[in-house]
């Protein structure tokens, strides 16, 4: 009977030393973080290929240029604004103009105003109307002394359109100041909430 229990002793032994010697497992490599998430996009064509994109806003297809117009914008090529202005004011074709005003109408480059106002002075009048729903669009009060001076504008059409952008610009400057004033009457409020419940803890 020793000799068995010895052998059993011997054996569980043995196996507490295997388990302490045996390899331990190999924890897997930690899991590599996602790639930083760009935050502005790279253009997918060199500076030496954006030459070409240039050269094509001078295309003799208006199609051409609008897409060239619009690419270099998406790129936010330095390129890209001024070649956009300088479109609206002197290409011979009407739909690229206007859809260079749609564009700009959604930008908050510090000079579309500008050219949006002196494309007022188009000789095509759907072009001055389309600038006074682009300069709506953009709701800048400091366009309205500017726009009265189209209403004595020869196409009914346009003038009506200055109208409507006036009173657009009217109507978003009331809603603004009204939002202003609820929010200084919520801070008044909420004030005097909090000196009532200073006043209520023996605070004064």
């Amino acid at each position: 009977m020793k000799q068995i229990g010895a052998f059993l002793v011997f054996i569980i032994a043995g196996y507490f030393a295997f388990q302490q010697l045996r390899p331990k497992p190999v924890a897997p490599p930690p899991t590599p973080p996602p790639p930083a998430i760009l935050l502005e996009p790279l253009p997918v064509i060199t500076e030496e290929e954006q030459v070409k994109v240039i050269n094509s806003t001078n295309d003799q297809d208006p199609d051409v240029r609008w897409e060239a117009l619009v690419f270099l914008e998406k790129m936010k090529a330095p390129q890209a604004y001024p070649l956009l202005f300088q479109k609206l004011r002197i290409d011979p074709e009407l739909n690229l103009k206007i859809k260079i005003i749609n564009l700009l109408g959604t930008r908050s480059h510090p000079e579309i105003p500008e050219h949006l106002l002196e494309a007022l002075k188009d000789h095509n009048p759907p072009v001055r109307i389309k600038a006074l729903q682009a300069l709506e669009l953009l709701g800048d009060y400091s366009t309205a002394s500017a726009i009265t001076e189209i209403l004595r504008d020869q196409d009914e059409a346009v003038r009506v359109q200055a109208l409507k952008t006036l009173n657009s610009l009217q109507d978003k400057r009331e809603a603004e100041i009204a939002a202003e004033k609820l929010r200084q009457e919520q801070l008044r409020r909420q004030a005097e909430q909090e000196a009532a419940r200073k006043k209520g803890k023996g605070w004064f």
